[in-house]
C-alpha cells in the first residue's frame, strides 16, 4: 500500500528542511509523539535513526535509508502491530519560490496474511493512514509558520519611546 499527500507551507525550502531533517524534533509538533530522541551517533543522513514514544501505539524506531541534504528523507518504521511486515515512510520538498515550499509526504506498508492483509489495508490501515498523514502535515504546517509568525510579532513588538 502506497499513500501520498502534498501540503503547501508559507516558509522556505531551508527554513522547512531544517525543521523536517530534525529528526528528534518531531516530538514538537506531532501531538500524538510524546518523547523522540535520535538513538544513533549520527544525527542526520544514513545511519541517523530516532525512536519515538507514539500515544495509543508505544514505542516507534526508525532509521533513515535515503537521505538527499535539502530535499528529501525515507526512514524504516519499526514497532508497528504484527501484521505490518515492514513499513517505510518520508518526505520530499519542492521549492515554489522563495518563501513558498511544497512537502510531499509517503508511507509504504506491507501487510502480513494475504488476501487478510489485503482487507486490512483496503478497510482499515489505509483510511487510518491517510488520515494520520493529512494530520502530520497539518500539524508541521501549523509548526513552521507558527514559528515564522512568532518571530515576526516578536521582531515589530517593541516599546515605544516615551518623549
Amino acid at each position: 500500500m502506497h499513500i501520498e499527500h502534498t501540503i503547501e507551507i508559507d516558509a522556505s525550502i531551508d527554513l522547512v528542511w531544517s525543521k523536517i531533517s530534525d529528526l528528534a524534533d518531531i516530538q514538537n509538533w506531532i501531538k500524538a509523539v510524546k518523547e523522540s530522541h535520535v538513538h544513533t551517533e549520527k544525527e542526520r543522513d544514513i545511519g541517523a535513526g530516532r525512536t519515538c514514544d507514539v500515544q495509543g501505539l508505544g514505542t516507534l524506531v526508525e532509521n533513515v535509508l535515503d537521505w538527499d541534504e535539502g530535499k528529501s528523507f525515507r526512514l524504516s518504521l519499526e514497532g508497528l502491530p504484527f501484521f505490518i511486515k515492514e513499513a517505510s515512510g518520508g518526505w520530499r520538498l519542492e521549492e515554489l519560490g522563495p518563501d513558498r515550499t511544497r512537502g510531499i509526504t509517503s508511507i509504504d506498508v506491507k501487510t502480513r496474511f494475504g488476501p487478510i492483509g489485503a482487507l486490512l489495508e483496503k478497510f482499515a490501515l489505509g483510511p487510518q493512514f491517510h488520515k494520520t498523514v493529512k494530520g502530520s502535515q497539518r500539524e508541521f504546517k501549523t509548526y513552521v509558520e507558527g514559528g515564522l509568525e512568532a518571530k515576526k510579532a516578536a521582531k515589530n513588538d517593541h516599546p515605544k519611546a516615551i518623549a
